[in-house]
């Protein structure tokens, strides 16, 4: 039997069920299979805690050549599981020459990056920028931490904190997203505590344009009201025509 391979059944057996307990299951799932498809990925996780994605990871490498799950915590979280395939590195996440110095494979590139470390948007903002320029193309990155709806109130983790923080560190990755839609995929999944995944497109390397955070609007009735004195146009879409169309629908 493969290493936690009962850990995963569990997952299997909750992802189908109707509670929040299928969202939590099938995030970690999610990155159990991008892991699971990769021919020999170096992983790097920021943030171990009590070892729930660090189990996931090491699944799905267990029987791959070449392959190491790299993860970084603050605090000492050694024994959080046991593999030949797993490395641990006690340090701040967003100290990359400290990690670069200790694993120096992670400058050929990395396929998978996890991050759930400390939630703030500051602390992620700098990982993101931190990390990019060493995922290989196609790498992945991913985010826990991103929905705010299970933090609401009277909902089952009422919080006013994370709620504003999670929605705070959403807003960032979609301020990443816009200002480098060129380089990156940018899709989520909302529930339990909710799942970001970025696509690298660019090369070794390249690096990230900063952040772009647009004002969201509000109260529809004033914004009307300016585009009219400003003569300015709303877009519409125009159904006697196919300009509203990025790809011709037409083009078969």
């Amino acid at each position: 039997m493969k290493i936690y391979e009962n850990y995963l059944n569990t997952l299997r057996s909750h992802a189908n069920e109707e509670s929040e307990l299928r969202f939590a299951a099938n995030q970690l799932l999610e990155m159990h299979t991008e892991a699971f498809k990769r021919y020999s990925p170096v992983i790097v996780e920021l943030g171990v805690d009590k070892g729930q994605s660090t189990r996931v990871f090491l699944n799905a490498i267990a029987d791959k050549n070449n392959s190491r799950l790299i993860s970084i915590d603050i605090k000492d979280c050694k024994d959080a599981v046991k593999s030949e395939n797993w490395e641990f590195v006690q340090q701040d996440s967003i100290d990359i020459n400290s990690l670069l110095s200790k694993k120096p494979i992670l400058k050929n590139g990395i396929d998978i990056l996890y991050i759930d470390s400390l939630h703030t948007q500051a602390h992620v903002l700098k990982e993101i920028y931190t990390f990019f320029e060493y995922m290989k193309p196609n790498g992945v990155i991913y985010f826990d931490d991103i929905d705010s709806g299970p933090y609401m109130k009277g909902q089952r983790k009422d919080s006013i904190n994370t709620e504003i923080t999670n929605r705070k560190i959403l807003d960032l990755l979609e301020a990443v997203f816009r200002a480098n839609y060129s380089s990156i995929d940018f899709s989520i999944h909302k529930g339990s505590t909710g799942l970001a995944k970025f696509v690298k497109h660019s090369k070794l390397g390249d690096k990230l344009r900063p952040p772009v955070f647009i004002g969201k609007r509000r109260l529809r009735l004033f914004w009307r009201i300016l585009e009219r004195i400003k003569f300015k146009k709303s877009y519409h879409h125009n159904n006697a025509t196919n300009d509203s169309f990025l790809i011709n629908p037409n083009d078969d």
